[in-house]
């Protein structure tokens, strides 16, 4: 009977533990739904309440497009329309002004304009308006519209308004044996490569503007990198003046870009590409401004640069490849008054040897982040592969050439070859240690004015008379085509008194 009372016990605790836990989780289930009752009721509060009439208000006034050219797609702007009001605002209509001949279109969350059903925006809600141009007009003018808002309060009008700037545009443009001259009369669009076959010569006139896509490759070895850019098999004429500069540079116009990096490729010169001339030109913005691959030639510098400037690259100013059993007759590199600064890593690299001449120009790493980059001026000569290591001549020579650097050396050189001729003559550097030369004045500051007004001189700097007057290389006149004198200064200007 004992054990009978206690199975009985046990039954009944077992049934009396199973109604509890019934009763516990049905309490909870009413206290579940209870709370999502409560919670749908507070998220519909707001749909139960009536609209009613009540003016919108808008991020800005004043949506301006900068500057676009008309032949391009347009970059797309944000308006952002707010409803301020406790209760719905009942939206009419969204329209153009102008209609189907305005050059704007919009898109108003997710619908494309115009919208003539009516939309309800929200107690203290917003929606978003994108806004882009469709007109594609080749010619210089001011566009406006206004963008209307119709509600039962009224109608309110945002003014929209953008300047156009014709160009001629070329995608992915080629040619293999011809002397290709491009105008000068209006602003060239380059969007993908431009490629100058290696019987061809492309010659830039004076004034000529280029501007570049940030296109990229899709397919193939360069998948991913940037495209856009000047590609020379054949020979390069850019035929700036002081006063009639040749820019090349991104095709984004707004301020927020004018110094980012980084927005097209550059320019890239093949091996068989020879006695390549880049007078006045300015190479800005790009990835790598430019890139020179293989040794020179017998006739003439494989690229000769004389009063151009370069800034703003993400990577290096400029590169150039030798990698040549022997010295060429004439340089790879010829640069004359060349102005480089705003490089991500270094302003020029002069890897696997070769020949270099260097003459008035200046080399200046202005990066903040210490971390960053790499300096001024790098040069090697040697190639590592396959755990062999290849040795090439290098030649390299500078004449009244400034080397600043925000690390404290200005040139890091690796030369594993021997003998190695390299020399600074009356240079300016900014160095720990001294390096082959005559004449150099080392420092770790040479009286320069801001990089917004390109480093002049400012009077009283060291490197005013510190240069050496050479009959063969030096030039009659500093990078602005200003004359020089007999005792000239070093770098690219030259300080008048």
């Amino acid at each position: 009977m004992r054990a009978t009372a206690l199975q009985n016990s046990s039954k009944k605790s077992l049934h009396t533990l199973r109604a509890e836990a019934f009763f516990t989780h049905f309490g909870w289930l009413r206290l579940k739904f209870g709370l999502i009752a409560v919670i749908l009721l507070l998220a519909c509060k707001r749909e139960l309440i009536a609209p009613r009439p009540g003016e919108l208000r808008f991020s800005q006034e004043v949506v301006e497009f900068d500057s676009l050219f008309s032949t391009v797609l347009s970059p797309t702007q944000r308006l952002w329309v707010y409803n301020p009001h406790s209760f719905p605002v009942r939206v009419l209509s969204v329209r153009l002004e102008r209609g189907s001949s305005s050059p704007f279109r919009f898109i108003l969350d997710g619908l494309e304009g115009p919208l003539n059903s009516p939309y309800t925006l929200r107690p203290k809600d917003s929606a978003q308006v994108f806004l882009q141009l469709r007109d594609t007009t080749a010619r210089d003018r001011l566009e406006e519209d206004r963008l209307l808002f119709e509600t039962e309060a009224g109608i309110q009008a945002v003014l929209l308004r953008v300047t156009l700037v014709a160009a001629y545009v070329y995608r992915d443009f080629g040619f293999d044996s011809a002397i290709v001259s491009l105008p000068n009369d209006k602003p060239i669009v380059i969007d993908g490569f431009f490629y100058v076959g290696p019987t061809a010569v492309l010659r830039i006139l004076p004034g000529t503007r280029l501007y570049f896509s940030g296109r990229r490759w899709e397919s193939g070895p360069l998948q991913g990198e940037l495209a856009s850019g000047l590609y020379v098999a054949g020979r390069l004429e850019a035929l700036g003046t002081p006063t009639q500069p040749i820019y090349l540079q991104g095709w984004r116009l707004e301020p927020y870009y004018a110094q980012a990096a980084g927005q097209w490729q550059g320019l890239w010169f093949f091996p068989s590409s020879t006695a390549n001339r880049l007078l006045h030109a300015h190479i800005s913005q790009a990835s790598l401004a430019v890139r020179i691959d293989s040794a020179g030639s017998a006739i003439a510098s494989k690229v000769y640069m004389e009063g151009c400037l370069i800034r703003d690259a993400a990577n290096y100013g400029i590169v150039a490849q030798g990698f040549s059993p022997s010295l060429s007759p004439q340089p790879i590199l010829h640069a004359v008054n060349t102005l480089i600064y705003r490089c991500g890593q270094a302003c020029a690299a002069f890897v696997g040897g070769g020949t270099y001449r260097l003459v008035h120009c200046a080399f200046l790493f202005d990066q903040g982040d210490l971390r960053r980059g790499v300096t001024s001026l790098v040069v090697s000569d040697y190639l590592e592969t396959s755990g062999t290591e290849l040795r090439y001549p290098l030649d390299f020579w500078a004449l009244n050439t400034l080397l600043w650097s925000t690390k404290e050396d200005a040139v890091v050189a690796d030369l594993r070859g021997s003998p190695v001729q390299w020399y600074f003559d009356h240079c300016a550097l900014r160095q720990k240690d001294p390096l082959p030369g005559t004449g150099v004045l080392y420092g770790a500051s040479f009286g320069l004015g801001p990089a917004e007004e390109a480093y002049p001189l400012r009077e009283g700097s060291p490197l005013q008379d510190a240069g050496r007057y050479d009959a063969q290389f030096s030039p009659p006149y500093d990078r602005l085509g200003r004359p020089r004198d007999a005792q000239p200064d070093i770098g690219v200007y030259e300080q008048l008194r």
